[in-house]
């Protein structure tokens, strides 16, 4: 049942059951608006501070729409639509999914540098393996996983180490023809079930994570606001917006709803709606990953709502230099 909120900001905009909103619910609407400010400052080249929230300056956080990250951007642009790749099905899943096993750029770019396009069609496990495994050993510095994702590590166990497990699961998928069996389901859930059944995606979180990247490709073409599951850190922030925990189910219909309610929720703050190049609202992954965020940004702005014992924001931001020119998926038709 939906009730209305009575908070000041919030009267009479409906809600989800019993849910009340706290100081963290303003603030989520708040980093919204000004971390999606950082990213399209730094776009325009402007220089640095890009704002005027001390948070915001001193740590890391991603960019509200998640294909703004700097790895999403990667993928987009070098992995699945840069010039020149093969465009065959098997092929684009093939690469999404070697990139986003490790999810880093440079575990990519040591198999680029060694093979050239990594490709499904020439793909060898043993030799990715240890071109992967070089790069790690000889201490160069290359980080050849992502601490974002807890992924599990004990599929193939036989094999002594994670880089080799997860080459392991792409085989299997791969043999498994999951670039034909994700063409079939006629909804974006049934794609996520799908992908979920693996080995690796037995949890919610990465199949999601995983399946929206896909979704960026020509393969599929779902409405990314037609399925949410969200992640641990997303039902932390929602916790912490509204006061106790949440359910995954209310966790879903709490996305659903600010998907929806958006427009209002930033009008209620005085806020233009944030969107992509003016043409794209915070779908369902963003409302999601916003969460995330949030989760973090509370740590330091709001610590009495803490969830766990001891928290922290671990990442500060470090710049990195210029922001490279966006690219978004064709399908969007977003005008840059």
């Amino acid at each position: 049942m939906l009730l209305s909120l009575s908070d000041r900001y919030f009267h009479n905009l409906p809600f989800l059951d019993d849910l009340q909103p706290t100081p963290v619910f303003e603030s989520y609407w708040r980093f919204a608006v000004e971390r999606h400010s950082i990213y399209v400052k730094r776009s325009k080249g402007e220089s640095p501070p890009w704002t005027d929230d001390p948070i915001l300056r001193q740590y890391k956080f991603t960019d509200v729409f998640r294909a703004c990250d700097r790895v999403s951007q990667y993928l987009i642009k070098e992995v699945i639509y840069k010039p020149g790749l093969p465009t065959e099905p098997e092929e684009i899943v093939f690469r999404i999914l070697l990139f986003k096993l490790f999810n880093t750029i440079a575990a990519w770019e040591v198999l680029t540098k060694t093979f050239g396009t990594p490709t499904w069609a020439e793909f060898n496990q043993n030799a990715y393996a240890k071109a992967l495994g070089d790069a790690w050993n000889e201490g160069k510095g290359v980080s050849i996983w992502n601490p974002a994702y807890v992924q599990n590590q004990k599929y193939r166990t036989d094999l002594p180490t994670k880089h080799e497990r997860y080459l392991a699961l792409v085989k299997y998928m791969m043999d498994d023809q999951v670039a034909d069996r994700l063409q079939r389901p006629r909804t974006y859930e049934q794609a996520f079930r799908l992908l979920q059944g693996y080995p690796l995606h037995g949890k919610s979180f990465l199949p999601m994570q995983h399946l929206t990247d896909i979704n960026y490709s020509p393969v599929i073409n779902f409405d990314e606001d037609d399925y949410i599951v969200p992640g641990p850190g997303c039902l932390r922030g929602i916790q912490k917006c509204v006061g106790r925990p949440v359910s995954v189910d209310q966790a879903q219909s709490v996305i659903y709803q600010m998907v929806d309610q958006q427009k209002l929720f930033f009008k209620k703050l005085g806020y233009e709606p944030v969107t992509l190049c003016g043409r794209r609202k915070l779908h369902a992954i963003d409302i999601q990953n916003l969460f995330c965020e949030i989760d973090k940004y509370a740590r330091v702005a709001h610590p009495e709502y803490k969830v766990k014992e001891a928290e922290r924001i671990k990442q500060t931001f470090t710049l990195t230099g210029p922001l490279p020119a966006p690219f978004f998926p064709p399908k969007w038709r977003i005008t840059l």
